[in-house]
């Protein structure tokens, strides 16, 4: 709705911006999902790829410082493979050589008691030269491995007789000698640099030990921290096996680390790249997403107003011509567009334009005949004063002898109402009667035994009492004053039941009482009835439903309901089953259902079964008052609702829902 001044009301939307929202919305969703999927599937596809890389890089490292060891061990045992009697000067030109082609920092040639005879050193380190000859080796630990094994070996990591410093050395045994040769500092340095060249994250090499050899791009504590732990249980690869990844952590930056160990000299090398977002094709990958993302956006922002007002153009044109025909403009045509929907209902528009001209000029003659038809009219209007004034005074006579029989009807129904009461109470009494026949008979015999046993036992005492005859005559009189009692029991607690009842039902007398105790009362007074049928009631009432209301009328309602269902719900079977349930209903109201298996109700008689006067043995013995009777109780006495269902062939369940607390009636006093 337009406000005054151009406003719209609040929560319209103008078509051109729903459009717009619609096409940037879709857009962004749909980016959204796509952007979703492909960052699920390629962010750990990076990570796996970056994984394997880093391990094939740290497996070709381990390769690449094994070739170059295996360079230093030839060119040591070429040595080693000439002539031991070479003349001493000879040999020692030769060891200096394989020093000053790199590699090795010190070669010693070693006697069998592991003095040295000759050292070769790089330039620089000559002074050193005569405090090391004839120096002894003999506890050298690569010495003595060499000797004991009689074979080439590489060491661990030990002190360098030279510089004091960490080394590793190549010990190769041959006649009585041993070359000894300590690999130069700088070597696996050397190595992982011509390995491992660009790169920025961080390749570390550590010995057996798990203690730093070697790295590029580490934090000072990575160089200084112990890696043995995280280390164990890897398998060597320098013989071609595949290396392995984990994830470790460098400078307190979690990496996908892949690792390497070299089978020649049993270290690890470890080349690392960052894990999660941290690495950089997954940056990538998320810059590229969310850029695209951007882009679309802003695409979506831009085409989708263009669109919409493309859209909505032909609409506003449509608008303003149809404003145009209300003012009653009829001659313009109305402008086409793009929108197929549009264009149909201008051509429906034009088409009521010229439907309400039509009917415009069909009015107009209309009009000219209307004026014609209130001229008759008023005509008509003298004539018809005259016959409401006889017709009125007719109805004036027939509503007063109307009313004079609905009185006399009204009568009626509250005797036949009357009637149906004493008559239910008087079958109460019939079958009372019955039922008070037998206890009191029982009762009478009992005690006409007890006089005649006493007229024998006087003359008993008359011929002379003997022990046994009395202990007869005692046990005699007890079993008959048992029985009388018993019987005189069991018909004072029908007399007080019967008088409960029927001071209830011939009075609206209000009072406390137990929901489960007047129900009893109720099924006590009919069972003399119920007994003469195959039929059977169950009642089941939760012991503490109190109410404060009108038991007389509630019997009334559950008497009928009862005599309803022997009457006509049981006619013409040979069993039955009534089934009084009560439930309460929160903490002030209960619900007593009576539920019966018989044959229903008829459904020509559903819609009308509370209404007076309807039955199904009219004229049968029926007066069509009872369930009336039900109604009117429930509703206006108790303050309650009725309710039924019904199935042909498989019974009838009625539901009466009252207060625990009546309302308060005027008569009650």
């Amino acid at each position: 709705m337009r406000l005054p001044g151009g406003w719209m009301a609040s929560g319209e939307w103008r078509l051109r911006t729903s459009l717009v929202v619609l096409l940037v919305v879709a857009t962004v969703v749909t980016f959204g999902v796509i952007a979703a999927g492909v960052l699920a599937w390629r962010v750990p596809a990076a990570l796996a790829e970056d994984a394997a890389r880093m391990r094939s890089e740290a497996v070709r490292l381990a390769h690449h410082l094994e070739q170059l060891l295996s360079g230093l061990e030839g060119r040591l045992g070429a040595l080693a493979g000439l002539d031991a009697e070479l003349p001493p000067e000879q040999g020692r030109r030769l060891l200096d050589a394989v020093v000053a082609e790199g590699g090795f920092q010190a070669v010693y040639l070693l006697g069998r008691d592991g003095r040295v005879e000759h050292v070769a050193l790089p330039p620089g380190w000559t002074n050193a030269q005569a405090s090391l000859q004839g120096a002894d080796l003999s506890r050298n630990p690569l010495f003595s491995a060499a000797r004991h094994l009689d074979r080439r070996i590489w060491s661990d990591r030990y002190l360098s007789a030279l510089t004091g410093e960490s080394t590793v050395g190549l010990a190769i045994p041959f006649a009585d000698h041993v070359l000894l040769g300590e690999v130069a500092p700088d070597f696996a340095q050397y190595a992982i640099g011509s390995g491992a060249e660009g790169r920025a994250n961080p390749v570390l090499v550590v010995d057996r030990a798990g203690e730093y050899v070697a790295g590029r791009n580490l934090a000072e504590s990575d160089r200084l921290r112990n890696w043995a732990a995280d280390l164990r249980d890897l398998p060597a690869t320098a013989d071609g096996g595949d290396g392995a990844v984990r994830q470790l952590g460098f400078a307190g930056v979690l990496h996908d680390t892949g690792i390497a160990r070299s089978g020649k000299l049993d270290w690890t090398f470890m080349v690392a790249v960052p894990a999660g977002l941290a690495n950089p094709q997954v940056r990538a990958t998320v810059a590229i997403v969310f850029g695209g993302f951007l882009a679309s956006m802003l695409l979506a922002l831009v085409l989708a107003p263009l669109w919409a007002s493309r859209m909505s153009s032909p609409l506003r044109a449509m608008i303003a011509e149809t404003r145009a025909l209300t003012t009653g403009k009829f001659g313009g045509g109305i402008t086409r567009g793009p929108i197929r929907e549009f264009n149909q209902l201008a051509t429906d528009m034009e088409t009521m334009a010229e439907a309400i001209r039509e009917r415009q000029s069909e009015l107009r003659q209309s009009e000219a005949r209307l004026r014609q038809s209130l001229q008759n009219v008023r005509q008509l209007n003298l004539e018809l004063e005259e016959r409401v004034e006889r017709r009125t005074a007719d109805l004036a006579h027939a509503n007063d002898e109307l009313s004079a029989a609905m009185e006399t009807l009204k009568m009626a129904q509250t005797e036949l109402v009357r009637s149906e009461k004493l008559a239910s109470l008087g079958s109460i009494v019939g079958g009372v009667a019955h039922e008070l026949n037998t206890p009191i008979g029982n009762g009478v015999m009992a005690v006409s035994t007890l006089h005649d046993e006493v007229g024998s036992f006087r003359g008993e005492i008359a011929k002379g009492l003997r022990r046994a005859a009395l202990d007869a005559f005692v046990d005699r009189v007890e079993r008959g004053s048992e029985i009388a009692l018993r019987n005189l029991k069991r018909a004072n607690e029908l007399i007080a039941s019967f008088k409960q009842v029927a001071v209830d039902q011939t009075s609206v007398q209000r009072r406390r009482f137990r929901l489960g105790e007047v129900v009893d009362e109720i099924l006590l007074t009919l069972q003399p009835t119920m007994r003469r049928t195959p039929y059977k009631v169950r009642a089941r009432i939760p012991a503490g439903v109190e109410m404060d209301s009108y038991p007389g009328p509630l019997g009334q309602v559950l008497t009928n309901l009862l005599n309803n269902a022997l009457t006509h719900g049981f006619e013409g079977r040979r069993h039955g089953l009534i089934e009084i349930v009560a439930e309460p209903l929160g903490d002030d109201r209960v619900c007593l259902t009576v539920t019966d298996d018989g044959s229903g109700i008829p459904p020509a008689l559903a819609d009308r079964v509370f209404d007076p006067f309807v039955t199904s043995k009219l004229g049968r013995g029926g007066s069509g008052l009872g369930l009336h009777i039900v109604w009117s109780t429930v509703t206006a006495v108790l303050g309650g609702s009725i309710s039924f269902t019904s199935e042909a062939g498989h019974g009838t369940t009625f539901r009466v829902i009252v207060p625990l607390v009546a309302p308060r009636q005027p008569a009650a006093g």
